[in-house]
């Protein structure tokens, strides 16, 4: 089935599906085993800030008590990170990814990526919207309070920053800013969100957008409340005839990208086709930003084991108050079954869009 074509409520009943395993749990398999957790993006990023809260909150569902040794393999918007667990990953269950997924890579089949993402075991998902953030002073002579203040403005460059051309944060934003018709001066390679914010902090950028765990978790006290940012949108959830929806876990005072474009271009309007199914591809992607893995062919009783811990992690009331102290919002997530069926629906796009979004990274490295 084509993603785009599930309604927003088909998506929320994905994300509560436990489904079981095929193999049975072993209460003594990590016993004894130290477990190197793998994050696909730089230390103090979003990935970092919730990869380590997500696993020292499942620690203590797994069994045998392994000891968890986190690792930073960065590069190429989460590319790296990915090929690393794929290609040199251990298959008896001590090495597992806590990833932001690359999975535009995967869908625009380029190069760089070298291994199948829908192969990797999965062991869970978290569904996370981005929020849009920009300097106020972005605009000389302006002072932007909310998103309106920036629609006008046609002739200077926003500076905005990202991973690599097929990153999923480098992607949205410029889709986004010429679906508006705003000029913008883009800068990639950051290994993290927490380089992008320090760079925006130091006046070198003016915006981006992070992770409900990084909006909430770093980007509101270092930018927000000291008056230096405004939030502006977020992508939104897709839903049905062609609409890209307001997501139930960001407030209503900051829009959906569909409420922006309506409110600058008229109530109805879209963009050219492909640029619209891009974004509400990406948006698509949202429902499963973060995803537990190990790599192909581990053994089933690590996966059974992890994926347990997980379902049981996922209900735990303390875990449930921590993300949502940590992330602003409610928790959403998918069982490992659930994730390792939604990651086949996400990739699989029409061809035309495939080479749209192709041509246009292949833009972006010059």
């Amino acid at each position: 089935m084509n993603l785009l074509k599930k309604s927003a409520f088909g998506i929320m009943a994905a994300a509560v599906a436990v489904t079981g395993v095929s193999a049975t749990s072993d209460a003594q398999y990590f016993k004894g085993k130290r477990v190197n957790i793998i994050i696909n993006y730089g230390a103090g990023g979003n990935t970092d800030i919730q990869g380590r809260m997500v696993m020292r909150h499942m620690k203590k569902y797994i069994k045998g008590d392994p000891r968890l040794i986190f690792r930073h393999v960065s590069g190429a918007g989460g590319v790296v990170g990915a090929n690393f667990l794929g290609e040199a990953g251990k298959k008896n269950g001590t090495m597992m990814g806590v990833f932001t997924i690359p999975i535009m890579a995967q869908v625009m089949k380029t190069p760089e990526l070298r291994v199948d993402l829908s192969a990797f075991n999965y062991v869970g998902a978290i569904g996370q919207q981005t929020i849009g953030h920009i300097r106020k002073d972005a605009i000389p002579g302006k002072t932007i309070k909310t998103y309106k203040d920036m629609l006008k403005n046609e002739s200077h460059p926003i500076r905005t920053g990202g991973h690599g051309p097929t990153s999923s944060k480098d992607l949205r934003t410029r889709l986004l800013f010429q679906a508006m018709k705003i000029p913008l001066k883009h800068v990639t390679g950051y290994k993290s969100g927490g380089q992008i914010r320090a760079a925006i902090l130091k006046n070198e950028l003016d915006m981006t957008a992070d992770s409900l765990a990084g909006y909430y978790g770093r980007v509101v006290s270092q930018l927000i409340k000291p008056g230096i940012s405004v939030p502006i949108w977020h992508i939104g959830t897709p839903g049905p005839n062609n609409t890209i929806l307001h997501s139930p876990t960001v407030p209503k005072g900051i829009p959906s990208f569909q409420e922006v474009y309506e409110e600058k271009f008229g109530k109805g309007a879209r963009p050219d086709r492909l640029v619209w199914n891009a974004i509400r591809t990406i948006g698509a992607s949202r429902e499963m930003l973060r995803i537990l893995v190990f790599r192909k062919g581990t053994d089933p009783k690590a996966v059974a084991e992890m994926r347990a811990a997980w379902d049981k992690t996922m209900v735990d009331k303390t875990f449930l108050a921590d993300y949502a102290k940590v992330n602003g919002s409610a928790f959403t997530g998918k069982s490992g079954a659930a994730a390792q069926a939604y990651v086949k629906t996400i990739v699989n796009v029409p061809k035309d869009l495939e080479k749209f979004l192709l041509d246009y990274a292949d833009a972006a490295r010059g």
